[in-house]
């Protein structure tokens, strides 16, 4: 999916004194070698530009820098707004310490080779982390996760069984997962996603003189409690959306066997379209590089993931009956934040209670002076 980069430019009139363009560069690590993909042309008094990267997406990471004639320094490194399954995977690895993102400067395809501090020392015990999973998260051997068969800490390196179909790249990003298995993490992922709701606006074109509206064609809405409004428009010359619940008219849901009806009243003339607000669980991502919905918080979809992988390591059968009852606990240590980010970013559907701006003020006449 294309990434759209946005930019705020404040002082215009100093910027476009100095330089004439602004440079974007692209990398697909933080640390990796940024190159340009393109520029955009300052325009005196236009403060908001945006650049349509057609080859990047929402894993990528971003610099730019004022060029023309000279270049600034290139800004600090910035990702596009949103989620995706690696980045919300990536954010539980470290929040919750199930893991690090590790960088590989070696070019075998039976092990990686790193220098960072957290692997390449001599304090380390020889085979440190075997057992556990390496995923390749860039480069041409993405998504392909390995166990670790033994490791050097003084070399920095991590061999892994089976090798890879092909040598790893200097600079590819590898995932060093000791909680679980890179898999059971996407399972959790997509079994998370689905406890998490957000609100939408669905188009619900009506037919004259029908009060009765099937619903089935709306693959997700499988409980009549989901819709919170039904709205329309009554007249085309006024860009007004108003609830169709009022002056007399009314609408109600209700579950007919296996599939959910609206009914309304009074029947709407055909042309007209009527639009359901519904709470819809977000959908499942299937690659690294599917994208959530814009309202989709990665906080919250951490959160979830990181419960889905404790409850799937707190079940029977999964290691000895003390490992089992410790997870089971870290999970009910895991409930109150997860609760509060529930609570933050629940579905906020379009009408509840009335919220005025100011409280109201009740005439009190017999308190006149």
């Amino acid at each position: 999916m294309p990434a759209t980069l946005s930019f705020t430019v404040e002082d215009i009139a100093d910027k476009i004194a100095e330089y004439a363009i602004i440079r974007v560069y692209r990398s697909n690590t933080l640390g990796g070698a940024y190159s340009s993909i393109g520029t955009i042309p300052l325009v005196a008094g236009t403060f908001y530009y945006s650049y349509a990267d057609t080859g990047g997406d929402l894993n990528k990471w971003y610099k730019y820098s004022f060029d023309t004639p000279t270049e600034s320094e290139l800004s600090p490194p910035f990702r596009v707004e949103g989620v995706t399954r690696l980045r919300g995977r990536q954010e539980a690895l470290s929040k919750y310490g199930a893991g690090i993102v590790l960088v590989n400067t070696g070019t075998a395809a039976d092990k990686i080779t790193t220098v960072d501090y957290r692997v390449k020392t001599s304090l380390f015990r020889t085979d440190r982390g075997k057992g556990t999973w390496l995923l390749v998260a860039t480069g041409a051997q993405a998504g392909v996760p390995r166990i670790v068969a033994s490791a050097d800490p003084t070399a920095g390196t991590m061999t892994v069984l089976p090798a890879w179909a092909g040598a790893l790249a200097d600079g590819d990003e590898v995932e060093w997962h000791w909680l679980a298995d890179p898999t059971v993490w996407d399972g959790a992922f997509n079994r998370g996603m689905a406890r998490y709701f957000y609100v939408d606006r669905v188009p619900l074109k009506g037919v004259a003189n029908q009060e009765e509206y099937d619903l089935s064609s709306i693959p997700w809405l499988i409980d009549q409690d989901q819709i919170s409004d039904v709205t329309w428009y009554p007249t085309s010359g006024k860009d007004v959306e108003e609830s169709f619940a009022s002056s007399g008219r009314w609408w109600k849901p209700r579950t007919d066997r296996d599939k959910i009806i609206l009914t309304i009243n009074p029947a709407i003339e055909s042309g007209k379209t009527l639009y359901l607000y519904t709470s819809r669980p977000m959908p499942p991502l299937y690659t690294d590089a599917a994208v959530a919905p814009a309202v989709c918080a990665e906080e919250l979809v951490a959160a979830l993931a990181y419960d889905e992988v404790l409850a799937y390591l707190g079940r029977p059968g999964r290691g000895s009956a003390e490992a089992r009852k410790t997870w089971q606990r870290q999970r009910i240590a895991h409930a109150p934040e997860l609760n509060r980010l529930l609570w933050k970013y629940r579905p906020k559907l379009r009408y509840g209670r009335p919220r005025l701006p100011q409280p109201p003020v009740v005439p009190r006449p017999y308190r006149a002076r």
